[in-house]
């Protein structure tokens, strides 16, 4: 109390500070120093002048002791030597999964249930099998739909009956929302059903290969009774409408994504995924014909845990994030099948405008400098950053409902090109399926369909005219005589070049589709 003037008031708030001060200073007595050591990595990564320049990254957790550090580092070193890959795992996490890849073949149990198989079944097979974005699929449904409702069924013990059970109960489950999205308030739909089976079906043919089930018994999987998924048409444009669309975009980022979708038959993320390396627009290029895009990547974004797990697999440039805690990553990765990988040439009208695109993007880098984040992407932002595909959807969402056109989702526009290239080259299947990258042709055939359906309408049009609106009026027999010497219509010429194009099998299909219809 010496410290405090007479006639002053040593009172509870003076006396609450004291205590605080008090207790922080005997922590600071008590505290015992300890050292603590950081794992610094250094790249060499090119600057926008294309200059090797130093990079540091830090690991975020600090180590206790210099040999943990260096072991770490070592293994860090092994890790991206052996595998190649930028995200590193902690070693136990390591550890684990190579002891959860080696567990079980060795001795299969008899009493393993349905969830503990999946388990090594998605450890063995999924890891080399599955991209990353199926992976994280697959792994959706077993643990939301699978594991909580038929896990514990025992393995040896599934059989087709209690499968059809389980996937017509299935239709009263709710539906588990996608991370970030609101529930939609709908039970599980006949189209998932038949995912969520794909995924047994495929873990029960293991199961018998790995001898978890006996070798000669058949896949109780394979015949079981799935829901009827009922077929839905989708809606799209007619080449009009598209035509007006084109003319009202003020949109330039959103006006080239859809000549790209409609013009090369690419998918939303092949065209997010373009870089300018891809693009051949040079004046020598367009003015051979032979201006084109090389499409070998695709943009997408795919859970990170999910990587790590694949290794990367498939990832060929991962983006940087811009929430320290995302669980997932935006990366541009290979495309999801090999005939997905093509080259598609380019009408002059887009190469130009592409090259005008260049043009003014590369205007935009000089204004804005470093703050541009140059990836050497075609479809960027205003700072360089990639555009995500719902960026695209959600744009061209909003064209539609501003100017009352029919509202159709984006990826419409390809069915819509596959459709017009489809008449315009008279049915040629695989110059069209070229373009499209389908991996089978039935998926290009589908639309033949369609074609051969407004034929047809035109057929009973015109029966009605030059036939049942004459039935009133006589015809001199030479007017018959020569109507049968006319030349065959165009629509005719068209139904005969497709014809012609068409594999055996095809023309199987078209003509039970076409009979059915009748």
């Amino acid at each position: 109390w010496r410290k405090v003037k007479p006639a002053l008031s040593a009172g509870r708030v003076q006396s609450v500070a004291v205590r605080l001060i008090v207790e922080r200073e005997r922590e600071i007595h008590a505290f015992k120093t300890e050292a603590a050591y950081r794992v610094t990595a250094v790249f060499l990564v090119p600057d926008t002048d294309g200059k090797l320049v130093e990079m540091k990254a830090e690991l975020a957790r600090r180590i206790k002791t210099k040999k943990e550090a260096k072991a770490r580092k070592a293994f860090i070193e092994f890790y991206q030597q052996t595998y190649g890959y930028v995200l590193v795992p902690l070693e136990e996490q390591f550890a684990h999964q190579r002891e959860e890849a080696e567990q079980a073949i060795d001795t299969p149990d008899d009493e393993i249930t349905l969830k503990e198989f999946l388990v090594t079944f998605v450890n063995l097979y999924g890891v080399s099998k599955w991209s990353a974005n199926t992976y994280s699929s697959k792994l959706s449904s077993i643990n939301n739909y699978i594991n909580p409702i038929i896990g514990d069924w025992k393995l040896n013990e599934i059989t087709t009956k209690k499968l059809s059970q389980y996937y017509n109960d299935l239709l009263s489950v709710p539906e588990v929302p996608r991370a970030n999205r609101k529930a939609t308030g709908r039970c599980v739909q006949p189209a998932n059903i038949k995912k969520i089976h794909d995924i047994i079906r495929c873990a029960l043919n293991q199961a018998i290969r790995w001898e978890y089930l006996d070798s000669k018994m058949r896949n109780p999987a394979s015949l079981a009774t799935l829901p009827k998924v009922p077929k839905v048409k989708r809606k799209v444009w007619n080449v009009q409408t598209f035509k007006e669309a084109i003319k009202l975009v003020d949109d330039d980022l959103l006006l080239l994504c859809m000549h790209l979708a409609f013009a090369c038959s690419l998918r939303v993320g092949e065209i997010t995924g373009l870089t300018w390396d891809d693009v051949i627009v040079d004046e020598e290029a367009i003015a051979n014909n032979n201006a084109r895009v090389i499409v070998n990547k695709e943009l997408a974004r795919i859970s990170q845990s999910a990587m790590q797990k694949l290794k990367e697999k498939d990832i060929i440039k991962i983006f940087p994030t811009q929430k320290p805690h995302c669980t997932t990553r935006l990366v541009l990765k290979t495309p999801k099948t090999e005939t997905s990988n093509r080259t598609v040439w380019l009408p002059t009208t887009l190469a130009q405008l592409l090259v005008q695109y260049k043009k003014d993007q590369q205007e935009l880098k000089e204004f804005l400098g470093s703050a541009y984040n140059d990836y050497n992407l075609v479809i960027a932002l205003e700072n360089g950053n990639p555009v995500e595909s719902r960026i695209v959807r959600d744009r061209f969402t909003t064209l539609c409902e501003e100017h009352n056109f029919e509202v159709v989702v984006f990826h419409s526009l390809r069915h819509l090109s596959t459709k017009y290239k489809l008449k315009m080259t008279h049915g040629d299947i695989k110059s069209v399926q070229g373009d499209t990258g389908h991996a089978e042709a039935e998926m290009v055939t589908d639309v033949y369909s369609e074609i051969v359906d407004e034929d047809r309408r035109l057929n009973a049009k015109k029966l009605d005219e030059e036939f049942y609106d004459t039935l009133d009026t006589e015809e001199p027999e030479h007017n018959l005589h020569s109507e049968a010497q006319e030349p065959i219509s165009d629509n005719d010429k068209l139904l005969l070049e497709l014809l012609k194009s068409m594999t055996p099998e095809m023309k199987e299909k078209l003509l039970k589709e076409t009979l059915s219809n009748c």
